[in-house]
């Protein structure tokens, strides 16, 4: 593939567009493979577990009624929280890995294969893990800092502290979101760590804020929307009660939305390989494969081997 864009006078997000096409439809099979191992239990889980979280700590809740029970925490929920979520955080780390490393060689037309992609995780997991902690850790000091500036302007008066708390976290969030919307997939490709990661992607992303906003904007609305929308159905109709989970409806419910919703994590890691692509090439930088090829040509010197 190549940087053709300009000549052709087609829109660059257009051209992202196309490339992420080619790439996911040369590889077909490939990412679906990909997604089925890694992204597939992370959004059956994220759609199942809130229904059954509540059945199993919360059957006496209700939200039809308005007279509801203390909601009382208990430390093996609390257990079961956190091990949903190191499961699902490690989880997404791998697909970053693999898809990212096979999304790199397929738009360059080198081979890939399933091996080599799983191989990649032990190249850039930690590198991604470092980024993710450091990423999260941040936003946690931002919000304080924004929490405390804010009653000091506003001299504890909480009649519209709220309102402007919500306001300055979206817009926050929004911001960080863009300027920081390559820093998994530097990661996984150039294995940098933490702040560097993040300092990385504010630079090459410069000139191209507007396609990773409404590209993240517009993909986080469609999977936050499928993956929201059907907890709070489930929760409403108390699915995992009894035998209601057994149901037609909610059997299909969460198929089809676990289904989509893989196949637009799918995409959208593949279009933001792509975009950090297209970022890199207007920056005049060229990548390079020694590192993303190490797991292919192990396998092509064992196969000489044998």
């Amino acid at each position: 593939m190549s940087f053709d864009s300009a000549e052709n006078r087609i829109p660059l997000w257009k051209e992202i567009l196309k490339s992420t096409a080619l790439v996911m439809r040369s590889h077909s099979l490939h990412f679906c493979a990909l997604s089925t191992l890694f992204l597939l239990p992370i959004f059956f889980t994220l759609i199942v577990y809130p229904s059954f979280h509540l059945a199993f700590f919360h059957p006496e809740y209700n939200f039809n009624n308005s007279m509801q029970p203390q909601f009382h925490v208990s430390g093996l929920e609390i257990i079961v929280f956190l091990m949903l979520t190191v499961f699902v955080v490690l989880f997404f780390l791998c697909a970053v890995a693999t898809i990212t490393y096979s999304a790199v060689q397929a738009f360059h037309d080198r081979p890939i294969n399933l091996v080599s992609s799983i191989k990649s995780i032990r190249n850039s997991f930690f590198p991604l893990l470092s980024t993710f902690i450091v990423s999260h850790i941040s936003i946690i000091i931002i919000f304080a800092l924004v929490l405390v500036f804010l009653l000091q302007i506003l001299q504890y008066n909480l009649n519209h502290f709220w309102f402007l708390l919500t306001l300055v976290i979206v817009l926050v969030l929004l911001w960080l979101q863009v300027n920081w919307s390559l820093a998994c997939e530097i990661a996984a490709v150039e294995y940098k760590c933490g702040l560097e990661t993040l300092r990385r992607s504010a630079y090459l992303v410069k000139g191209m804020r507007w396609v990773a906003f409404w590209t993240h904007l517009f993909y986080g609305l469609v999977m936050g929307a499928m993956v929201i929308g059907t907890n709070i159905v489930f929760v409403l109709l108390g699915a995992a009660k009894g035998d209601r989970w057994r149901s037609s409806y909610v059997i299909s419910q969460t198929v089809q939305c676990t289904v989509l919703g893989t196949l637009a994590m799918n995409q959208f890691l593949v279009l933001n390989v792509v975009l950090y692509m297209y970022c890199k090439d207007l920056k005049g930088e060229k990548l390079s494969f020694e590192y993303l090829s190490l797991p292919l040509d192990d396998e092509k010197k064992k196969n000489n081997i044998v």
